[in-house]
């Protein structure tokens, strides 16, 4: 399951040499820390000045460049939560390394001082056990050091809340860096630097099935995902003495080794801080991978990322990958694509989504299969949904997307995407990945949306085809990308039959009216079209006479009529008094489709005049 994938990739990244060479995963007694500073020293402690050492972002469109921190990897764990003192070996926050936070209360400054005189008697305390000319000249630093200059040596208030490292000068390693300080934290140091511990319980773990040492904290903390605290959160912790049993503290109730937990953790770490194996959908932090080498992970990781949330390779991808993406894109297209053409179609595939609950992450759902199954599942997905579309590149400059994403999709639901349903990203995920039925309350949310504000879109329409087709197998809808004469279900003729309306009067009296016919009854009609039926079938006969008037000629007029009398041909003399929501569904569709089709005559229409006339000059 989850915690055993994410253990297996975590092995098999600690043995990639390009993985270990860059430093981006922490081995057992390391932690990857965020440092935005460091303190430069002499060899007898006396300060040489501190760098800022952010790096600067590239901008993005309208949002401007900034500074960040650096990750870079530090010994110890990250740093422990809670109320009491907890200084950190040769590394913490600005408050514990320098004894400063800016301008804060009374009751505040005492307990900076506080944390700062707990960092310098710690280092001091185990100065003799390190024996190291680099930590001992740390340690004059502190003994020395007047927390009130701090700002005249960081001068960014932003430094003041950061952590930061020491370096002597000389030197291009930082002092936690030095291999003999090293040697000392892994022999025995740890140990001492956290003092007196009660002997740590045994028991099998979950995962491994062995006898070893439990974890009572999954450390590190979870970090990187979308609303979860910057500190990180984790997933799996107890704190409740309601959800603990037989007398088993904290994770205990959930039996893991240390190594396998700090492998998880640091395996999810490192797909969250890597751009190409995580995404966001909706309220959920996604994130991929396969079991295969990095050169294959890599390739399958960005072509899921391309087909479901159209991310683009990086500039360093060679041009083999480009042209397999590309490749793999028509094909999706194309509704060609299967296992028989995909690379590695048999490695197995993982996906995660979580997303933050309080200091813990929710999971929202979890795929595994192989490589191969999962794009089959999503070339079946697009096909379900595919519809024609009414914007393409042709006739705007912001056409619809042929292949919309899941995020497309979930935007169709809510006013604001601040106001989305938890809940609707993990179902419509696994109706994607799992080739199942498309929740309801998705189509319910957009059927939703579509009486409130009357845009009947492509997006919206297209999940409403999948879902209709997934609910009902009616094998017909699958080809109904575009409008479909022979389909007599009342809700499709119904929605057909009220575009027609709509256009007339479109045609009759133009777009700019105050209220129009779809804004007074569009609800309605969807919904409970007896009620408005014969109003407005009165109105249509009203704008039908404008039409000659406002000089669309009897053509156009003995046309729409005939057009109306088809659809009305199928409709019973008793319409509905109320439609559920497979009937409003079949309604947007229908809509959609007759106000499409009036949309692509218009093109052919000019497009045919065009060349006439281009014939007529040529001639």
């Amino acid at each position: 399951m989850i915690i055993p994938a994410l253990s297996e990739l975590y092995d098999r990244l600690s043995q990639d040499p390009d993985v270990t060479a860059k430093g981006d995963l922490p081995t057992i007694g390391k932690s990857r820390q965020k440092i935005s500073f460091r303190i430069i020293l002499k060899p007898d402690g006396t300060l040489v000045g501190m760098d800022d050492i952010r790096a600067m972002d590239a901008p993005e469109g309208k949002k401007a460049a900034k500074l960040h921190s650096i990750p870079i990897l530090v010994l110890g764990s990250s740093k422990p939560s809670g109320s009491g003192l907890n200084p950190c070996f040769l590394w913490d926050n600005c408050g514990y390394l320098l004894g400063y936070k800016g301008e804060t209360g009374e009751k505040e400054q005492k307990r900076i001082r506080e944390a700062f005189s707990s960092f310098r008697d710690k280092h001091l305390s185990v100065e003799s056990s390190v024996n190291h000319p680099h930590f001992s000249a740390v340690c004059r630093f502190l003994e020395q050091w007047d927390p009130g200059q701090t700002p005249s040596h960081l001068a960014s208030p932003d430094l003041w809340i950061s952590n930061g490292i020491f370096r002597i000068a000389g030197e291009m390693k930082h002092v936690h860096e030095t291999p003999e300080i090293q040697d000392w934290w892994f022999h025995g140091g740890e140990e001492q630097w956290q003092g007196s511990k009660k002997e740590k319980e045994k028991g099998i773990c979950l995962v491994s099935g062995k006898e070893e040492p439990l974890a009572l904290l999954h450390e590190p903390a979870i970090k990187g995902v979308l609303g979860a605290q910057v500190s990180g959160a984790k997933i799996v912790s107890f704190n409740c003495s309601s959800f603990t049993s037989y007398g088993k503290d904290q994770s205990l109730n959930a039996p893991v080794g240390e190594n396998t937990a700090f492998a998880y953790c640091n395996a999810l770490n490192y797909l969250l801080s890597h751009s190409q194996y995580n995404t966001r959908i909706g309220d959920a932090s996604v994130v991929f991978w396969a079991d295969a080498p990095k050169e294959t992970m890599d390739m399958e990781a960005f072509l899921f990322g391309a087909v479901t949330t159209g991310k683009t390779l990086p500039p360093a991808m060679d041009q083999a990958a480009v042209d397999q993406l590309s490749k793999i894109t028509e094909l999706l297209r194309n509704g060609e694509l299967s296992k028989g053409k995909l690379d590695h179609a048999d490695v197995p595939f993982f996906i995660l989504g979580i997303s933050p609950n309080a200091s813990r992450l929710s999971i929202r759902f979890w795929y595994q299969s192989t490589f191969g199954e999962l794009i089959e599942n999503i070339q079946t997905h697009y096909r379900d949904i595919s519809l024609a579309r009414q914007w393409t590149e042709k006739n705007s400059n912001y056409p619809d997307p042929e292949l919309p994403k899941p995020f497309d999709i979930l935007k169709e639901t809510v006013r604001d995407m601040k106001e989305l349903p938890s809940l609707y990203s993990g179902v419509l995920m696994k109706s994607i990945l799992f080739h199942l039925p498309y929740p309801d309350i998705i189509a319910q949310a957009i059927i939703r949306r579509i009486r409130i504000d009357k845009k009947v879109n492509y997006i919206r329409c297209s999940l409403l085809k999948g879902w209709l087709y997934r609910k009902t197998n009616n094998h017909d809808l699958t080809t109904m990308q575009t409008i479909n004469p022979d389909n007599h279900n009342i809700g499709y003729l119904l929605g057909r039959l009220f575009a027609v309306y709509v256009k007339t009067q479109e045609d009759a009296l133009g777009k700019d009216l105050n209220r129009t016919v779809r804004d007074s009854y569009f609800s309605s009609m969807c919904a409970h079209p007896r009620s408005v039926y014969s109003t407005v079938n009165k109105l249509y006969q009203y704008h039908l006479k404008q039409l000659v008037k406002q000089k669309h000629g009897e053509g156009t007029k003995i046309n729409r009529e005939k057009l109306v009398q088809e659809i009305k041909s199928h409709i019973p003399d008793n319409v509905p008094v109320h439609m559920g929501l497979e009937q409003q569904a079949y309604f947007d569709l229908g809509f959609y489709h007759q106000m499409n089709d009036f949309f692509t005559e218009k093109e052919i229409s000019q497009t045919t005049k065009t060349q006439t006339t281009d014939n007529n000059e040529q001639n």
